[in-house]
């Protein structure tokens, strides 16, 4: 039987949802003024998502923690807001990612055996710097790590041996955050329909006006007018809104967006505004990378964005159009479109 500090913990577990279920709390009950904390904190974790998108540990009082998650997933499913359900599912797999950093690796390997399946067994093997403490199979790596778009993701770039990938602590962790993210969605994301007493629909309607407000930061339906969004080539366009969906970009993504919005014509300040939604957001080092890339500091370089060919090597090429078969770089594909807008 699951401890109620472990379900707390990690809500999302088997276990976990079975205890909820056993307590039988209806829709009447979280209506309960003795219910007010849990409510309250389910509001927090959606609205967490929306604004940093991660959810904070707050294990203080275990059984308000544990019962606030399926409170919270029914706020999210209720708002019905397609990309909030990734947003929240991204946000809470964060939360267990912190989590799990600090786990034993024998208690991370049993969640990953017993609640998804891995094979994946514990090793001690020291390779230059790193120590490693898994190996998964080939199967379980790819399943997760095929999202990812950093070279050491890669499989041709993993230590294998019959089919087992080796991992460190760190890898783990980070695999099983897309495992949970994948399973959180799952909870929210079913389409259904949920009649919610009054008290539960004004928080409802709290967290929507919240959502409105930061629709457009977090989205990307609005981006500053010294931009022409209609003209942006298909990779830029993606990459943009991965950034603002929360998907992690990889360092190529990241620097050919930032590149092509500073030579489009993009102020500093408003390239920072963009990343700010992420969430490993750290303004002084973004401002400084941002400045760097823009001639601003360092060797004063201004970079522009890489070519074509350099793109589809990292894989950061997306659904090119035939505009993209004529040209060779992303800034050549904006100016002829930007000249197409102008004359229409």
């Amino acid at each position: 039987m699951i401890s109620d500090r472990e379900a707390a913990k990690y809500p999302f577990l088997n276990d976990a949802v079975t205890y909820v279920e056993t307590l039988g709390l209806t829709l009447e009950n979280l209506v309960d003024p003795s219910y007010t904390g849990v409510l309250e904190r389910g509001e927090r974790r959606v609205s967490q998502a929306i604004l940093s998108g991660e959810a904070t540990v707050e294990l203080e009082d275990t059984l308000t923690e544990l019962l606030s998650f399926p409170v919270a997933n029914m706020f999210i499913t209720a708002m019905a807001e397609e990309y909030l359900f990734r947003r929240y599912a991204l946000s809470e797999a964060a939360r267990a990612h912190e989590l799990l950093k600090d786990e034993a690796e024998e208690r991370i390997a049993k969640l990953a055996r017993l609640e998804f399946g891995w094979d994946l067994r514990l090793v001690q093997e020291r390779v230059g710097e790193k120590l490693y403490r898994f190996e998964a199979h080939f199967k379980d790596y790819l399943k997760n790590a095929a999202s990812f778009r950093e070279p050491e993701w890669k499989l041709v770039n993993r230590l294998i041996r019959n089919g087992y990938v080796l991992l460190t602590k760190r890898d783990a962790s980070r695999l099983l955050q897309e495992e949970i993210q994948r399973r959180i969605g799952s909870l929210v994301s079913k389409r259904r329909r949920i009649s919610l007493p009054d008290p539960l629909r004004i928080r409802v309607n709290n967290l929507q006006k919240l959502f409105d407000e930061n629709r457009s930061r977090l989205t990307g339906q609005a981006l500053p007018t010294k931009l022409l969004t209609e003209a942006l080539p298909p990779c830029i366009r993606h990459a943009f809104q991965g950034l603002m969906a929360g998907r992690r970009a990889s360092h190529m993504e990241r620097f050919a967006l930032t590149s092509f919005l500073i030579n489009a014509g993009m102020g500093i300040d408003d390239i920072v505004k963009l990343f700010a939604s992420i969430t490993d957001f750290d303004e002084q080092f973004t401002r400084y990378q941002i400045e760097h890339i823009a001639g601003l500091r360092g060797s004063r370089t201004r970079y522009t964005p890489p070519t074509c060919s350099t793109l589809k090597t990292h894989r950061v090429c997306y659904e090119p159009d035939r505009l993209c078969e004529r040209i060779k770089h992303p800034l050549s594909y904006y100016r002829i479109k930007v000249r197409d807008y102008q004359r229409e």
